[in-house]
């Protein structure tokens, strides 16, 4: 992929507790980030219709976190990660190859990536309907 980011230069660390595992009962009580003439402030969903002005643009996210980095071990010990950035096939649309239970295609960023050479297959267990598979 030509001119792609590093991906050393995208990876950090975030502590666990502050990823939502879960929506909350009450969805109204959720945070808010709010941005207002360079100022950011934490606040709470329900105080929404105070923060809003006349003029003001709202933008829905209506995005969904999906497990994009997937970690495999060669036999030599050597640690590759896939980043996955974009569907490819059967579908660009995230939803729709989320659901695929066959073979699916995505654009990659690969971490690691000299420790790998093209022609090695690479595998890892991963859990499916309460089994590991390969």
């Amino acid at each position: 992929m030509p001119n792609a980011p590093n991906l050393r230069a995208i990876n950090y660390t975030l502590d666990d507790s502050r990823i939502a595992k879960h929506p909350l009962a009450e969805r109204d009580m959720s945070r808010l980030l709010y941005y207002n003439a360079g100022c950011i402030q934490d606040k709470i969903f329900n105080s929404i219709t105070s923060l809003l002005q006349p003029g003001t643009s709202l933008f829905f996210n209506n995005t969904k976190v999906i497990p994009a980095r997937l970690f495999f071990q060669k036999e030599t010990g050597a640690q590759i990660e896939l980043f996955l950035l974009k569907p490819v096939w059967p579908s660009p649309i995230i939803s729709i190859v989320m659901e695929e239970k066959k073979r699916v295609v995505w654009e990659c960023m690969i971490g690691n990536f000299k420790k790998w050479k093209g022609n090695t297959v690479l595998s890892r267990m991963l859990p499916a309907n309460g089994k590991l598979v390969k």
